[in-house]
């Protein structure tokens, strides 16, 4: 026995942009998964307040998952990806994934970028299975922001790790 958790069977799902009624809780969920709602990443630290996201809706209006991004001139950058604990492993990360590769299209954008830390291992994880492909990495960038602290299975938070896929 794996100890792993089982798949959840997905009701349909909507993917699009947040709406200010719902940026409260998009925060809060994005509070709850990262303690923050500030991030390190692509060098510069965000305020998730000022970033567009999309949000994920299941039964209607229930807020399954939230993706904060940025466009830059030759990408879309994937600062923040939160799954609500009940739909994670559902696929709703994939819907918002999806999503935001369509809008990058659509803006003229022909590559996706993900940052994450090494320790991250359900991040590596699942963006490789998006056909995402590590990039780069940047050894020691991360070690000051973590200030010691244990990061994903007690794993040293270290290094921030690049992945992109091109559209």
């Amino acid at each position: 026995m794996c100890g792993c958790r089982p798949h959840v069977e997905l009701p349909p799902v909507v993917v699009r942009p947040c709406e200010d009624a719902e940026r409260p809780a998009v925060l809060d969920l994005f509070q709850r998964d990262f303690g923050s709602t500030r991030v390190g990443a692509f060098d510069a630290e965000h305020a998730l307040v000022d970033m567009p996201a999309l949000v994920a809706l299941v039964k209607g209006d229930q807020l399954a998952g939230a993706l904060a991004y940025r466009l830059t001139e030759d990408a879309l950058h994937m600062l923040a990806l939160a799954t609500d604990p009940m739909w994670q492993r559902s696929g709703v990360g994939g819907h918002l994934v999806t999503e935001a590769e369509r809008l990058a299209k659509e803006a003229g954008r022909h590559r996706a970028v993900i940052a994450t830390s090494n320790d991250n291992l359900p991040a590596l994880y699942f963006y490789q299975r998006q056909q995402y492909r590590i990039t780069s990495m940047t050894p020691g960038s991360l070690i000051n922001r973590a200030a010691g602290r244990p990061g994903f299975a007690g794993i040293a938070v270290r290094d921030e790790i690049r992945l992109e896929k091109d559209l």
